[in-house]
């Protein structure tokens, strides 16, 4: 099987329904430099698959198709829960497809926030990445671009690493065809994205770094990255190490490094935020303003005098009584917590209004009832008092006094 070396312009993208190989064409669910990608459904297998057809111009010669079949072969004896399964290759009508695991969910890059993710999740996401580089190496695999693009999230939030072998072909990374470099490599390219899910901001020195222009500790010299936290800084520091002697020397030491992070993030205490961007700062500003929207009326209240003092059982029994028509005798401030009988009846009773002979009892007057004294009060007008003689108490004063809301009970 050969391609012809004049197919050299793009393929157009195909129409729904359109039958390639024995896979029928669902939906168009993606499209890069690599190509276009589409859910398709396999009838022969009856089974939902994402059909990739790789873009023309990245194989427009038979020694680049030849080392395509050879990878994604390779990629398909790949058998690990973290990696994005290949089921087939082949060319047909001038296209040439690969059968992949569909994957419900949404891309990495898509995932990480402005200011990047929280020390466990990127532990636990770099955990998986390599492990799937661990498996991939093991069978002389190599990735050559781990990147958040080539990397989906499932729905159930587990990684699936995307175009294992094809990476480094496609995006023409001139990565080592040697296994042991391009496992170095990938190692590096790890390193790098751990950084970026860790605080949101691509290293702006990870180019030097990978081309041996920069030391690894430039990346981390700078803010955010100096804020990290040392365990997942000694895991960055040893991806992005050139020297064998202090970097990894297989993906599975870094995954069992970046296992114990995520145990250790789980029992760490939250420390201070990274980053400050734009939402900590309009939070700032929002608690700003409620703080002020407190403190101010008090200033105001305090400077003219005008504070409520607090009302008290002991307060309402030394508080002079409230001036009537006739006058009152003065009535000494008694220590008991709640008023008594005897206080009450002391005092002249407030007539009560007049209820018309038939009338109905008034269903929404409360009945109020001192847990002590048993001395029952009724509602008229917001004020309280006894129901057949004693001193009437506004609703806050009978409150304080101990009075409650007594159920079944209605003023006649």
């Amino acid at each position: 099987m050969s391609v012809r070396s004049s197919r050299k312009t793009a393929s157009e993208p195909l129409s729904l329904g359109s039958v390639v190989g024995h896979y029928i064409v669902q939906q168009q669910i993606g499209a890069g430099s690599g190509g276009i990608v589409y859910r398709a459904f396999d009838h022969r297998l009856q089974r939902a698959v994402a059909l990739k057809i790789l873009d023309p111009c990245l194989l427009g010669e038979d020694a680049t198709w030849a080392l395509a079949v050879s990878e994604a072969r390779a990629a398909g004896s790949l058998a690990h829960p973290n990696i994005c399964a290949v089921f087939d290759v082949e060319e047909e009508d001038e296209h040439v497809y690969l059968a992949m695991e569909l994957v419900e969910g949404r891309s990495l890059h898509a995932a990480i926030p402005g200011h990047g993710l929280a020390c466990d999740a990127t532990a636990r996401y770099g955990a998986q990445i390599a492990s799937a580089l661990a498996h991939a190496h093991d069978k002389g695999v190599c990735h050559g671009d781990v990147s958040a693009k080539n990397v989906m999230l499932t729905l159930d939030d587990r990684v699936k690493v995307l175009d294992f072998g094809l990476a480094r072909l496609l995006s023409k990374s001139n990565s080592p065809a040697e296994p042991s470099e391009g496992a170095r490599r990938d190692l590096q390219q790890l390193g790098i994205l751990l950084c970026q899910l860790a605080t949101g901001v691509f290293p702006p020195r990870a180019l030097d770094v990978l081309v041996g222009t920069a030391p690894p500790s430039a990346i981390l010299e700078s803010a955010p990255f100096a804020a990290l936290p040392k365990g997942l800084r000694s895991v960055i520091v040893r991806c992005l190490d050139p020297d064998p002697a202090h970097s990894y020397q297989r993906a599975q030491q870094a995954a069992a490094d970046l296992e114990d992070e995520v145990q250790l993030s789980r029992t760490r205490p939250a420390g201070p935020a990274r980053t400050f961007t734009w939402r900590r700062a309009a939070l700032a500003a929002a608690l700003l303003l409620a703080a002020l929207l407190v403190i101010v009326p008090l200033l105001v209240r305090k400077t003219h005098g005008k504070s409520t003092p607090r009302v008290t059982a002991r307060s309402l029994q030394q508080a002079p009584a409230k001036p009537h028509s006739v006058q009152q005798p003065k009535i000494a401030a008694r220590p008991a917590a709640h008023p008594t009988p005897k206080l009450i009846q002391a005092t002249p009773a407030k007539p009560h209004p007049v209820q018309r002979p038939g009338a109905p009892a008034n269903p929404d007057a409360r009945v109020w009832a001192n847990s002590k004294s048993k001395v029952y009060h009724c509602s008229n007008s917001a004020l309280f008092g006894n129901t057949l003689q004693g001193k009437y108490m506004t609703q806050q004063q009978a409150r304080a006094a101990g009075y409650h809301p007594a159920r079944n009970r209605f003023c006649q």
